[in-house]
């Protein structure tokens, strides 16, 4: 939530620029494309060797032809072998292949309305991207067998001839064979499953409702299955590789059913699709909400130590992927400029399920947490609207605006229309717009319908606008006048930057006898004044005291009243809020009585958030405090943030307790990483030689703690560990899901290096872009970027042309800040040529962010017997 000045993600070649554009400059907005000949069906009939890892196909679209007499049709299809196109109904095609799309044209135009069938045979061998193979290896003989499909945002082309955008919407069937042994799944319900004479199977799966390509799924393989009975007649299921056992899929998802029977009471509509299965396999990297068959990494296969630290955070993914049902699935944004109807609202899902299952408390803090994560994004890198049609390639629109900024948003407007109007608009658009695709003016409309409310001006401002307020509070008491002066400004306008000052409504509450006193005041300009009666000088004075708006604020009422607020707060924000202001000043006493609030605090959100206060404060005070907390905190909620917020701070206290906290042992995973990593942060302190036993070490099925210590002997700066995690990135010396992190700390560790050794890591990382496992390329384009050496681009460039073009926009990124990093630092650059660079620099960051979050997000299980890799949606081969 807070910037840490020892992640060295945050150094990327040092450079900082206030403000920078989401798109590169001169990118053109982006339509959805016409459709003149319309697909509504696609049969698949696939036969699957994964031996080979190779795939026969035969696609055949059903489609009509819509105005205009249109002869011509457009598929995308990459990197496929004998492709040929024939008419089903006695209309002569001719078409050409590219390597990229298919152009299909008829001789005779199509009649409007008028239907045709046109089938497609090809075949596959290891598509580069969006179907995925893993079978054992002479390395690996005990890897999965399986292949799987992944296809967000616009990786569908790489298996299926289709229009791959998702304003051209199909009904599926599939006709998938494959050997006998193996669980053949994909969207829709099961028709038939046939046994072959050959030793092989066929299933028929059919899906009655359209469905983009983007969200069409196909998984095949050796499968352990945990069978969840039924949720309305529709079949609940979850399924994974050998690796896991049933008991470790029901532990992980066995609240499934509940979370349905919430949804279809919150959202008043009935399941909309024939089942609900879930599968998770290594090295997909996060979740994907494939229509009834939602995809998962296997890292959210929870053991019962994991389960400890990670319940809550698989149930949150779960009410997410689920949530897009219908918003996403069922509702299907027209094209991506839009694509908050489904992420922003899959994000505020998280939020009412936890409103109306665990609490305020856990309610204010993920609406809390949403504003700061879309805060320091928009601090940090960019500032875009909601919804925006300028965008380089569509998997760049997966941001935290789109998510927490989005779905922040959809609070703040429920808040503002009233509970009982904005869910009854909710329900009656989830109704309207079923199995149709919308844009955001119709989500606005309907509100606009059953609200009576003109919402254009708000729309404008929150969703197609950029930014956010900033509001700087003050109060006064004034005794003899019985009155309570509040101070209001907005400090964020830029009109450079396109940051207005916002019109909005906002809560002043104060405390007085015990009770909260709230008054609904209108912002319209930039500063104002608000005098309030009041009989008494208040015991606390808040802003937004209902947590509702979005915002950054600043207010500082006094000791006195902060150090009430601490205690005495109904909502855990409040409390949050006073302890991070009181420390703000850092003096002892305030220091003492946060630090004593802690230990009485109940909520561990509250108690994340103060550790991670002291370890900002910068007194000797905090640290005392912090290091205290270090060695008693035991709750798995809390301990691997205590940790995290322990490597900000470089003292002997904070190495002392977290060693101490190691010697005696600790058992979750998640925690050690943070604990290793608070080590490493010691830099000069280091234990070096500790951290490098740990980088040998199997703790954990998954690998979490080798890569903790992976990234501590980057942190430490320390010539030394360079050679540890040179020796860690080849084959063999750890497991691949351990491996990435080797990589990419191997370049965050050779930028502290002495020019002259810089060379040997970059070309170490250099060879890695051709490593067989993709997760482990991806690794070392993130390295490389770290390292920040410009001679590194003809590599990178050689590297861009085997990936996906929303993989290659990455690579763009990190080119393009290398460049600028050279030119800003040739001697005698103009100034203004450097500030113009450095802010160039800074797409190097946008580009870090998405790969580290793909080598971060897998950590798999540990050992020899390594199940696979992958960058965070792509499984790959050893």
């Amino acid at each position: 939530m807070h910037h840490d000045d020892h992640d060295d993600r945050a150094h990327v070649l040092g450079c900082r620029a206030a403000h920078r554009d989401f798109a590169p400059k001169g990118t053109a907005p982006v339509y959805p494309p016409d459709v003149s000949i319309e697909p509504f069906h696609i049969d698949i009939d696939y036969r699957f060797d994964l031996v080979a890892q190779s795939v026969v196909g035969r696609v055949t679209h059903s489609m009509r032809g819509r105005n205009g007499d249109p002869t011509r049709l457009v598929l995308h299809a990459v990197d496929f072998a004998d492709v040929v196109c024939e008419g089903l109904d006695g209309r002569d095609v001719t078409f050409r292949y590219d390597g990229r799309e298919i152009t299909i044209d008829w001789e005779q135009p199509f009649d409007e309305g008028e239907e045709r069938k046109l089938l497609v045979t090809f075949r596959l061998e290891n598509p580069g991207t969006g179907l995925f193979f893993s079978k054992p290896s002479e390395s690996f003989p005990d890897r999965a067998w399986y292949a799987a499909t992944d296809n967000e945002t616009e990786r569908a082309r790489f298996w299926l001839p289709t229009v791959d955008l998702p304003s051209v919407r199909c009904t599926l069937d599939f006709h998938l064979t494959a050997h006998a042994a193996y669980t053949i799944l994909a969207n829709g319900a099961l028709e038939s499953e046939t046994e072959n004479d050959d030793g092989t199977k066929t299933a028929h799966w059919r899906l009655e409702q359209p469905c983009p390509s983007y969200l069409t799924c196909i998984a095949i393989g050796d499968f352990v299955a945990h069978e969840d009975g039924d949720f309305g007649g529709r079949p609940v299921a979850a399924f994974t590789s050998r690796k896991f056992a049933a008991a470790d899929l029901e532990r992980s998802f066995g609240r499934t059913r509940e979370m349905l029977a919430w949804m279809e009471q919150k959202l008043g509509r009935e399941f909309p699709f024939p089942k609900y299965y879930q599968y998770a396999l290594p090295g997909f990297g996060g979740a994907m909400e494939n229509i009834s068959l939602v995809s998962w990494d296997d890292q959210f296969v929870l053991d019962e130590t994991l389960a400890k630290e990670w319940t809550w955070l698989v149930d949150q993914i779960n009410v997410h992927e689920m949530a897009h049902s219908y918003f996403g699935d069922m509702i299907v944004c027209r094209d991506f400029a839009h694509a908050w109807l489904k992420e922003s609202w899959a994000t505020y899902m998280e939020q009412l399920w936890l409103e109306d299952k665990k609490g305020k408390d856990e309610s204010d803090y993920n609406f809390l947490h949403n504003i700061e994560r879309y805060c320091l994004e928009a601090d940090k890198r960019y500032k875009r609207p909601i919804v925006t049609r300028k965008f380089d390639h569509s998997w760049h629109m997966y941001d935290g605006h789109l998510y927490p900024g989005g779905g922040a948003r959809l609070h703040m407007l429920r808040r503002e229309l009233g509970c009982d109007v904005f869910f009854e608009g909710v329900r009656r658009y989830v109704d309207r717009y079923a199995f149709r695709t919308v844009e955001t003016d119709d989500f606005r409309r309907t509100l606009e319908e059953v609200s009576g409310k003109s919402l254009g001006k708000w729309f404008d401002q929150w969703i197609h606008g950029k930014g956010y307020p900033v509001v700087k509070a003050s109060f006064q008491y004034d005794k003899k006048a019985a009155q309570g002066t509040f101070s209001i400004e907005q400090t964020q306008a830029d009109a450079k930057a396109g940051v207005p000052v916002f019109e909005m409504s906002l809560d002043l509450g104060w405390v007085a006898g015990g009770e909260m006193n709230v008054r609904k005041v209108v912002l319209d300009k930039a500063k104002h004044v608000f005098v309030v009666a009041m009989d008494e000088e208040p015991q606390q004075v808040r802003i937004d005291p209902e947590n509702r708006t979005v915002m950054k604020l600043e207010l500082d009422p006094g000791e006195a009243k902060l150090l009430v607020q601490l205690t005495a707060a109904t909502d855990v924000v409040g409390r949050i809020r006073a302890a991070r202001t009181l420390l703000d000043g850092g003096r002892r006493k305030r220091v003492d009585a946060v630090a004593a609030a802690y230990a009485n605090e109940s909520f561990w959100g509250v108690r994340v958030e103060i550790a991670d206060a002291l370890a900002g404060a910068g007194t000797q005070a905090a640290v005392e405090a912090l290091a205290k907390i270090v060695a008693d905190e035991q709750d798995p909620m809390v301990l691997a943030a205590v940790f995290t917020a322990a490597a900000r701070v470089r003292a002997p206290q904070i190495r002392d307790a977290v060693e101490t906290r190691l010697d005696d042992g600790i058992d979750l995973y998640r925690a050690r990483q943070a604990a290793l990593s608070a080590l490493g942060a010691q830099r000069g302190d280091a234990p070096i030689e500790r951290l490098t036993v740990a980088a040998s070490e199997v703790h954990d099925p998954y690998g979490i703690g080798r890569a903790g210590a992976f990234r501590a002997l980057a942190a430490s700066r320390s010539e030394h560990a360079v050679e540890t995690l040179a020796a860690h990135t080849a084959p063999g010396t750890c497991s691949n899901r351990c491996r990435p992190a080797a990589v990419m700390s191997l370049g965050a560790a050779g930028r502290w290096l002495p020019p002259h050794r810089r060379d040997a890591v970059r070309e170490r990382l250099e060879d890695l872009l051709r490593d067989p496992i993709d997760r482990v390329r991806a690794a070392a384009a993130a390295g490389l970027a770290a390292l920040g050496e410009a001679a590194a681009i003809p590599a990178l460039a050689s590297h861009r042309s085997t990936l996906s073009d929303q993989e290659a926009a990455d690579i763009d990124r990190i080119v393009t800040g290398l460049r600028g990093a050279a030119a800003a630092q040739k001697p005698g650059a103009k100034n203004e040529a450097v500030d113009e660079l450095r802010k160039t620099v800074r797409k190097l960051e946008d580009a870090l962010e998405k790969l580290t979050a793909r080598v971060d997000a897998t950590s798999g299980p540990d050992g020899d017997d390594d199940d696979g890799d992958a960058d965070a949606a792509a499984p790959s081969e050893e």
